[in-house]
């Protein structure tokens, strides 16, 4: 029975992986022309939209995968995301489904992303449209962040840059503290928690999964980080402590 539900688990993983991409072509293609005629091709409208759609959409998402038995969700203090608004939201990375999840949770997101997923047919009209590539100039970055959460938005990004390694210490960059302090952004962090995410994390194979059961996704949203301890200090000072601030933050989750 064991090796069954196991079977069974990577094939719904393998499904979850398939409806994304399908979904997020036909998106792409067929929905955001129809989106600008709708909007009147006006931008900004466009870009609520199409927003609020994908929100709906990874709720779908996380849903469908639920109930095909590859993950369980819960949410501690789930309620203080529902109004979130130009804040600047990081997490630890332990798996590919970490940014669905987010983008399932909370309204109005923007996100930092690779600059290479721009050449996936899947998925490049979507960053093209909504989101910042990590390939264009920091600056440039840096505007595009501080002008979307001028507009309300949330920026999504993960410290460490990429998934973490499994049993390997956390590395921050100072990014995610640099975006928060030029567009003078609270921080607020979010813990994942759970199993092992096998399967999902950074260079594990496509075919395996948790051994034992479906992927654990615990979440806890985490107060607030102000950052008036860091507005009269230079710039690179403040990164750094900031930064500081986050890993001690969420590591102290992870370590109980």
């Amino acid at each position: 029975m064991e090796k069954i539900r196991y079977i069974c688990r990577v094939l719904a993983k393998l499904f979850c992986f398939a409806f994304f991409g399908i979904c997020s072509l036909i998106l792409a293609i067929l929905l955001f022309p129809i989106i600008h005629i709708i909007t009147g091709f006006n931008e900004r409208r466009f870009k609520i939209f199409v927003r609020k759609f994908n929100h709906q959409y990874f709720k779908i998402f996380v849903k469908i995968a639920e109930l095909l038995g590859a993950i369980r969700l819960t949410v501690e203090n789930r309620d203080s995301l529902k109004n979130l608004r130009s804040k600047v939201v990081i997490a630890n990375h332990p798996s590919l489904f970490d940014v669905v999840i987010l983008f399932s949770l909370i309204p109005n997101a923007n996100c930092i992303v690779k600059g290479e997923l721009i050449q996936n047919k899947f998925i490049s009209l979507i960053i093209k449209n909504l989101y910042i590539p990590n390939n264009i100039p920091f600056e440039d970055q840096l505007e595009m962040a501080k002008s979307s959460m001028d507009e309300g938005n949330n920026l999504i990004i993960f410290p460490e840059g990429t998934r973490s390694k499994p049993r390997e210490p956390w590395e921050f960059k100072k990014g995610a503290a640099r975006f928060a302090l030029y567009a003078k952004r609270e921080v607020v962090p979010i813990f994942f928690g759970g199993n092992e995410k096998i399967g999902l994390r950074k260079h594990d194979k496509l075919l395996q999964f948790h051994p034992k059961e479906r992927y654990l996704y615990n979440l806890k949203v985490l107060p607030e980080i102000s950052l008036k301890e860091y507005e009269n200090e230079p710039l690179t000072k403040s990164a750094t402590k900031l930064t500081h601030k986050m890993k001690e933050i969420l590591e102290k989750e992870l370590l109980g």
